[in-house]
């Protein structure tokens, strides 16, 4: 098939035209044929395993990108040609988001929908608000950092609130712990005994704390944690003590991103935030600013549409302190473990609705012979988690399988049905929803 992405033959070029043309006069549910990103810390058995590919692959396999972003964009099966997602946006916007998304967010996807799957944990990072990303990026525009660039941080103006559903057993960092916590953490490790006497336990002193750590000379950085991480070693072997958790998983992240002779910055984290164990079908919530790392596990995330990262640690990729710092957001509190909302039109339904906007997860799981009506009041993104399922609209029939995913556009009634069973995820946007 021909691809329409700028490239290619005049003859593909038409060949797409001619789809993109067909597409308006009678817009349906069609396959998206979507690209995974092949990041070190990734799982080489989740992905290759729901997408019915060979396991374990060769690769990690670390998300799997449904959506719109120039990045990696998901591709449009539209006989005779696949068409990039974006693209499809860009010349049909109402036809494909609806008018309501398009006069609220304007005439581009406002969400990106992934599959995550760490076996080893992410950077320490956080995300900025809007503001910040366009600030941001017209900072790195000046200095001629091409959107490539691996010195880049902002690659594009949009803030990035997300949203992660574990599928699996799930293990992350999220947010800094309540200021008594860290106080009592602090004291209990010898090398970082200053910083621990220098604390007010307020959330200025915290900010002023974790930015001091972040911005100490790499000697001082081992000075304090070589220490730590001998004294961790021999706490995990405790079973009565409780720091156990956190330190096999400072251990397991010094093994992987801690230079050789030298002890990564990002160690710290571990002590600061909050160790989370999500099971599947539980969720959290992550605003713009939010320190955070995924440290293991499969899950759903969907977020606002950009692709910017301000690293903190435990990372081989560009690290800008001084950006990360300009975006933290500093707010010591335990945070909320969602759980979704069953519909109260049918309990066949959960519902995840972060506060944003842009974004919210609807979940859909048919039993044996089920079907449901469906009729999108602004754009779908679907994944099939599980089982094989029919998307029928007034003229058009679509049989997606288990990894199988779906692009439905605002304004189809639509009929969903399967004769064994299924589990469909469905990223919409919560304002048009």
């Amino acid at each position: 098939m021909a691809a329409a992405n700028g490239g290619g033959s005049r003859a593909d070029q038409r060949l797409a035209a001619d789809a993109i043309a067909a597409y308006a006069r009678k817009p349906h549910p069609v396959a998206l044929c979507c690209g995974v990103h092949h990041y070190g810390w990734g799982d080489r058995r989740f992905i290759p395993q729901l997408l019915g590919a060979e396991s374990p692959a060769v690769e990690p396999q670390a998300e799997l990108w449904i959506g719109a972003h120039p990045d990696l964009p998901a591709t449009a099966c539209l006989h005779p040609a696949r068409v990039p997602l974006d693209v499809l946006v860009a010349a049909l916007p109402e036809a494909v988001l609806g008018a309501a998304m398009v006069a609220r967010f304007g005439a581009t996807l406002p969400f990106l929908f992934k599959v995550l799957a760490a076996a080893t944990p992410l950077s320490i990072q956080a995300h900025p608000n809007r503001t910040q990303a366009a600030n941001g990026c017209l900072r790195e525009d000046r200095l001629g950092l091409a959107l490539n660039d691996p010195g880049r941080s902002y690659r594009d103006r949009n803030h990035k609130p997300e949203l992660l559903v574990a599928l699996t057993d799930f293990h992350a960092l999220r947010g800094f712990r309540p200021l008594e916590a860290i106080a009592a953490e602090l004291v209990r490790w010898p090398s970082l005994a200053d910083l621990g006497r220098r604390f007010d336990a307020s959330t200025h002193g915290l900010r002023t704390l974790y930015a001091e750590f972040m911005r100490l000379p790499q000697a001082a950085v081992d000075a304090r944690l070589a220490p730590l991480v001998t004294a961790a070693q021999r706490r995990c072997s405790d079973p009565k003590d409780t720091s156990r958790e956190r330190c096999r998983w400072l251990l397991a992240a010094h093994r992987r991103y801690s230079p050789r002779g030298h002890y990564d910055r990002g160690l710290l984290s571990f002590l600061l935030l909050n160790l989370l164990h999500l099971r599947p079908g539980q969720a959290i919530f992550l605003p713009a600013g939010e320190l955070h790392s995924y440290l293991q596990g499969a899950g759903l995330e969907l977020m606002a549409n950009s692709n910017n990262v301000l690293r903190g640690g435990l990372s081989a990729k560009h690290i800008d302190v001084d950006a990360l710092l300009e975006v933290l957001r500093v707010d010591p509190h335990v945070p909320r473990i969602m759980a979704p909302q069953t519909a109260a039109h049918d309990p066949r339904w959960q519902i995840y609705a972060p506060p944003v906007a842009e974004f919210s997860l609807r979940r859909l799981r048919l039993g044996v012979g089920d079907a449901a009506p469906l009729e999108p009041h602004a754009v779908m993104l679907g994944l099939v988690l599980d089982g094989t399922l029919h998307i029928d609209g007034a003229a058009s029939r679509l049989r997606l399988h288990r990894g199988g995913t779906c692009l439905l556009p605002a304004g189809a009634q639509l009929q969903i049905t399967s004769r064994g069973g299924a589990d469909l995820a469905l990223a919409t946007t919560a304002a048009c929803g």
